[in-house]
């Protein structure tokens, strides 16, 4: 069987010459080198100075052959092109390199079937668990979910019968701060350009977005509610279709960010003012919103956080510090005031 090793000047080094330096066995070399918290700080200070003077790096591939385990984790995401998903795999990746794994990258394009696929990797072992963030949870992807054969953790809406870790956002919550935002602004033709309708993340936010009317006591009977794509594209389509059919809108709230960017777009081609004819509010708070002129109003949905939240329930699953039973974190939005919304000088962040 291998034994953990490196080279120093041509000679192997392993575990066993470190404990030897470092006055300590082995289990301790290991405890201290994997950042356990059964070693003090004195002792895992004095191991990692025995390992730097000896050029010792542990071999990775020998203990997770030991082990029958990769040190691998997947993410598995519907688009690795939008800025969202972008923020939720650096800060997956920052908590799996502090816990000394490594992640595997997999983007689906929206498809279950890639998803249901991505979830056999754990049944082939090539990695040890998995976070899971889906905009369509079908019958066949939540049955995979149940019977997944390693740990896997969900961001995003969950079917009840997939019992697995779970990081959700309180959308609906999130909308109802846009609603009451553009509200307050005065607006009372509020259109919404909605994601595509058979996604999770659209049927909870056109929830919502018609609740919110009802509280305010606007019109709700959805025809200024339109589904588009999560894009661009999708935002600058939409907004022209709604805004040619009803010219009186003065506010549009948009599904994420991608589509208010587009929203804007069609704004100025239409030469309309954003926010003094219509106000533009999104929803995810991606970077780009920062550079839009106007700067975009948005609903942070907190993905940074949503990723370091479930890295974390997985890894402790995999590391043995998880709860024996399934946990369920939601996290609050928030809304961020910008220019796009707020005639005047806004009161929110603009970094």
């Amino acid at each position: 069987m291998a034994s953990d090793s490196s080279t120093n000047l041509g000679v192997r080094v392993t575990i066993h010459e470190v404990a030897r330096h470092a006055g300590v066995s082995i289990g301790t070399v290991s405890l201290a080198l994997n950042g356990s918290p059964r070693c003090s700080a004195a002792t895992a200070e004095r191991v990692r100075a025995a390992a730097a003077a000896l050029n010792y790096l542990p071999n990775h591939a020998a203990k997770s052959l030991r082990r029958q385990a990769s040190e691998t984790i997947a993410l598995v995401i519907p688009d690795i092109g939008n800025p969202v998903y972008v923020a939720m795999a650096k800060a997956v990746q920052q908590v799996v390199k502090e816990r000394h794994y490594h992640l595997s990258l997999i983007s689906t394009d929206g498809y279950d079937q890639e998803e249901i696929h991505a979830l056999e990797t754990l049944t082939q072992r090539r990695v040890d668990g998995m976070i899971l963030c889906s905009l369509r949870m079908t019958e066949p992807l939540a049955h995979s979910l149940q019977h997944a054969s390693g740990p896997v953790c969900v961001i995003g809406g969950l079917a009840e019968i997939a019992r697995v870790d779970n990081v959700q956002v309180n959308s609906e919550y999130g909308v109802r701060l846009a609603i009451d935002h553009l509200v307050a602004q005065g607006r009372k033709h509020i259109a919404f350009l909605n994601g595509p309708r058979n996604t999770v993340p659209a049927i909870v936010r056109g929830r919502g977005y018609l609740q919110a009317l009802r509280q305010h006591g606007l019109d709700d009977r959805a025809h200024r509610l339109i589904n588009t794509e999560f894009s661009v594209a999708g935002g600058y389509e939409g907004a022209m279709a709604l805004l040619t059919k009803h010219p009186d809108i003065d506010a549009l709230f948009c599904a994420n960010d991608l589509i208010a960017i587009g929203a804007m777009k069609c704004l100025r081609e239409l030469k309309r003012r954003a926010p003094d004819d219509v106000a533009v509010v999104g929803m995810d708070d991606i970077p780009e919103g920062l550079i839009c002129t106007p700067s975009l109003t948005s609903v942070s949905l907190l993905a940074r956080e949503r990723g370091q939240i479930a890295a974390g329930m997985l890894l402790d699953r995999l590391t043995g510090g998880g709860n024996a039973e399934v946990n369920t974190v939601t996290v609050t939005p928030h809304l961020v005031v910008r220019e796009s919304s707020t005639v005047g000088n806004p009161p929110g962040d603009l970094r």
